[in-house]
């Protein structure tokens, strides 16, 4: 796998992998962006291509290609080692990619297959009626074939006899194609219309199929499944991105059809969230792309307090949110299919209205009906108080008229609320500041919890610099030894790295070794080195001085911990002594 990970990794350009991500600009030798594993204003992430490493100097978060890919996809080493050798073109050794992943590959080629058959069908025989369907809803076989379109046979089982003589009996369980019954496997979809779910990337991941006649429910959709979970996609991603980056801006509806109608009268920017609850994952999916998003429900229909829920999620993530509110009873779909339908939605799209001011709109009648208006200005003020002031400072005026009272009411009111919020996630972040207690332990993961300090931060960087100083010169690697040396670390991955390169290993050896054991805090720990030597400009001969500061700060860690022993008169005899003698070095470092 080591010989396979190194040739992905030599034709791998992590700037175009970020990129697929966050929105980078260049600064100096690196380019610059705002971190995708939390929430910030102002860019932080440092992505490095003479390294081909990232850092975060905000969360902490540090890697290469592999460990970017593996974090931002949820994937274990070997899925994302498959994933980026397939875009670079690199074929993998069956000891790079050996049986414990051939299920997963199963699965996605059964996934390919099936596309294959559907749109077959569709244009075959027996799909004279689905293309009949298609042309009513004025879709053209060149439009039904650009978005993947097809038709599922109302045979029992034609899809699974299919892949079966592939060698995909349970492959096509698993990608949820086909279903186990009492009499053998047969279709999950039967006599309809197909629409092929594709991940940001275009590989088919589900399918969702709508009936065209008869008895049964509207739509059928995949199960989620080893490649599918619905809270990771959106509809149509994969071709609107790049108008979504070149416009700026993202049109957010509902289902397949409104998605597909958009892209054919011009909005190309427009995905899907099948459903009008959108999950946490898809609103970071979304903000990957852009800044504004323009939503496009059904305001009318009974998942109303699920969109508002996933409104303010989205919100939350950094994204604006502005709600587009079309004539009563249509659906993007409707407005569209007009003649005039594409000149209609635009200018909704320009009226669409920012959402504090769009929740009292669709609460309006409610906020003036006795018995119902009290949930209803608490629903509003929860939401108003879970966004940022910056979100709600301009609304404050037209929101307290709504409410009928004056605006430093309604701001008092909202940061009440506020401080519940705050009181009620006050035991989380006391867990998350605990874990630097004692200030020895605590880099658990890569992640910088809220509660650590400044000066714990830095103590990480140094040690994360110095063994990038170390990885790239092997000079310094004899100069000291590594068993005194060790005690200094205050983390156990950079005392490992550390350890292990004095003692004769080779950086070339540890990669192959961590590689096979799927470790990547070390490669993070690395990163985050590189990252600090590049904007400090720290050169070789500065490692002794870089070394002081950690002897200095481990012997600084050891007094603060017996100091309050010493003050209280619990210390044994040798803390005591051990103090004094503490107290006497760093004394002599002033």
């Amino acid at each position: 796998m080591a010989g396979d990970a190194s040739e992905v990794k030599s034709r791998t350009d992590i700037i175009d992998i970020v990129s697929g991500y966050v929105r980078l600009k260049r600064a100096g030798n690196s380019f610059m962006g705002l971190c995708p594993f939390h929430k910030e204003k102002t860019p932080s992430f440092s992505v490095q291509p003479d390294r081909q490493t990232y850092h975060c100097f905000g969360c902490g978060k540090s890697g290469d290609a592999f460990t970017f890919i593996m974090e931002m996809e949820s994937l274990g080493f070997r899925e994302a080692l498959a994933y980026l050798a397939d875009r670079a073109g690199v074929q993998l050794s069956a000891r790079g990619f050996g049986k414990p992943d051939k299920p997963v590959r199963d699965v996605r080629s059964a996934l390919e297959e099936a596309k294959k058959f559907f749109c077959s069908s569709l244009e075959g025989p027996g799909g004279e009626a689905a293309r009949a369907y298609l042309a009513r809803r004025r879709i053209d076989p060149e439009e039904a074939s650009r978005f993947g379109l097809g038709w599922a046979p109302q045979s029992w089982d034609a899809l699974t006899n299919r892949l079966a003589s592939l060698g995909f009996t349970e492959a096509a369980i698993e990608a949820g194609l086909a279903v186990k019954g009492d009499r053998g496997e047969y279709d999950r979809f039967r006599g309809r219309i197909t629409f092929s779910v594709n991940d940001d990337n275009g590989r088919v991941v589900a399918f969702g199929g709508r009936l065209i006649d008869g008895e049964g429910a509207k739509y059928v959709n995949s199960p989620e499944g080893p490649l599918f979970n619905k809270r990771r996609v959106l509809y149509l991603m994969d071709s609107a991105k790049k108008a979504i980056r070149e416009r700026g801006r993202v049109i957010l509806v509902e289902g397949y059809m409104d998605a597909i109608r958009a892209h054919m009268a011009g909005f190309t920017e427009t995905v899907a969230s099948l459903g009008t609850s959108l999950a946490e994952e898809q609103a970071v999916l979304i903000k990957r792309f852009a800044d504004l998003c323009y939503i496009s429900y059904d305001a009318d229909g009974a998942g109303q307090s699920a969109a508002i829920r996933g409104m303010y999620i989205l919100q939350r993530q950094g994204v604006e949110v502005r709600v587009v509110m079309l004539p009563h009873g249509l659906d993007p779909d409707d407005l569209l299919s007009r003649d005039d339908g594409p000149a209609e939605f635009d200018s909704a799209v320009g009226r669409a209205l920012p959402l504090p001011l769009y929740h009292v709109h669709i609460k309006k009648n409610e906020l003036r009906t006795p018995g119902r208006a009290i949930a209803a200005r608490e629903e509003i003020l929860s939401g108003l108080a879970s966004l940022s002031l910056l979100d709600v400072a301009e609304h404050i005026p037209k929101i307290s008229r709504s409410f009928g009272i004056l605006e430093h009411e309604l701001k008092r009111e909202i940061d009440a609320r506020k401080r519940e919020m705050k009181r009620t996630s006050a035991y989380d972040e006391k867990i998350k500041s605990a874990n630097y207690e004692e200030g020895i332990e605590g880099f658990s993961n890569v992640y910088i919890n809220k509660g650590q300090s400044e000066r714990e931060k830095h103590a990480l960087d140094l040690e994360c610099a110095f063994c990038s100083l170390l990885w790239h010169d092997e000079g310094l690697r004899s100069r000291w030894d590594c068993g005194e040396l060790g005690r200094f670390f205050s983390d156990e991955a950079t005392r490992g790295i550390a350890s292990a390169l004095m003692s004769g290993d080779s950086p070339a050896e540890l990669e192959s070794r961590w590689r096979e054991i799927g470790e990547t805090v070390c490669f993070e720990r690395l990163a985050r080195g590189d990252a600090v030597v590049d904007g400090t400009g720290l050169r070789p001969e500065f490692a002794e001085k870089v070394l002081g500061d950690i002897r200095e700060r481990a012997l600084r860690r050891r007094y603060e911990l017996l100091k309050p022993l010493v003050i209280s008169g619990e210390a044994k005899p040798d803390q005591a002594t051990e103090f004094r003698e503490l107290a006497g070095k760093l004394k002599g470092r002033r």
